[in-house]
């Protein structure tokens, strides 16, 4: 394994530009990008969601990787018509994404390293800088504490591949900020950062502003997610201008990545919420 710094060194400025630095061209000030979920769009692993994603208003998708199904980046060919399909309609790809670990865990499911590591491979034939691993249901390693070990003596062999790459795997988890940067540690490389999503860490009752400059003091935190359950952005109980100034605060570059916030009919409500955003966020 690469050490920290080797891996750092090779991969500086990446982290929070997701790959992606090009689409930071001149004329946008914003030091952000709008990017949603593909399970948002009703198409989860699916090509046409860059089709919707235009059509809602959003710079980017979160693209789910699936071992199996007809459009599975699991298969090769599939890889390069998602990238057709991303220049054909001008929206970019802000992140792969594996929910599937939430029912099938990376700690107990025989194939999930596995699925992890071809992930890897198809970041690098697609040139997608990070994915998401989730942990939740089945997977909360909040929930089930004796699944930690096992989670780190896995991330250690993938983070390996990941360092090699120059790949980012992200976490996802109801854990703490504190309580991440623990597995992180464990796991010992600058591989692997964190996913946060402010409404997962407010349902815990953590306090996001704090966790979020935590984080950043580390350079750990790989994206971020937006998200209201069962409200539309803008009308919880999370304070989005403070969300932005605590952004700006730490600096952080990259997507944000709209997850959720449905009430009514969904695309009027992620229309809504690509809306609200850009106006937020000075996008």
């Amino acid at each position: 394994m690469q050490t920290r710094r080797r891996f750092l060194a090779a991969s500086a400025g990446t982290v929070f530009l997701s790959g992606l630095t090009d689409i930071f061209a001149a004329e946008n000030k914003s030091p952000w990008k709008l990017g949603i979920c593909d399970w948002d769009l009703r198409a989860m692993g699916r090509m046409n969601s860059f089709d919707v994603a235009k059509e809602l208003g959003f710079d980017g998708v979160q693209v789910s990787y699936q071992p199996s199904g007809p459009d599975s980046l699991a298969v090769k060919d599939n890889r390069p018509k998602f990238l057709d399909e991303a220049k054909k309609t001008g929206v970019g790809i802000a992140s792969l994404a594996m929910g599937l670990l939430n029912g099938q865990p990376l700690a107990t499911t025989p194939d999930a390293e596995g699925w992890v590591a071809d992930c890897i491979d198809a970041m690098v034939e697609m040139n997608v800088e990070q994915v998401l691993l989730a942990f939740f249901a089945k997977g909360d390693m909040n929930e089930k504490k004796e699944d930690q070990p096992l989670v780190v003596e896995k991330l250690k062999r993938l983070a390996e591949v990941a360092e090699e790459k120059k790949k980012i795997l992200s976490l996802e988890s109801y854990l703490s900020a504190e309580d991440s940067l623990r597995i992180v540690d464990a796991v010992g490389s600058d591989a692997v950062k964190i996913y946060y999503d402010v409404r997962n860490s407010r349902n815990k009752g953590y306090d996001i502003f704090t966790e979020m400059k935590m984080l950043a003091q580390r350079k750990m935190i790989s994206q971020i997610h937006l998200k209201e359950d069962g409200k539309r952005l803008g009308t919880g109980d999370i304070d989005f201008v403070k969300v932005r100034k605590t952004l700006e605060e730490i600096d952080y570059r990259g997507w944000l990545v709209v997850e959720g916030g449905v009430s009514g009919d969904w695309k009027e409500s992620q229309t809504a919420n690509a809306v609200f955003v850009r106006k937020t966020f000075g996008m």
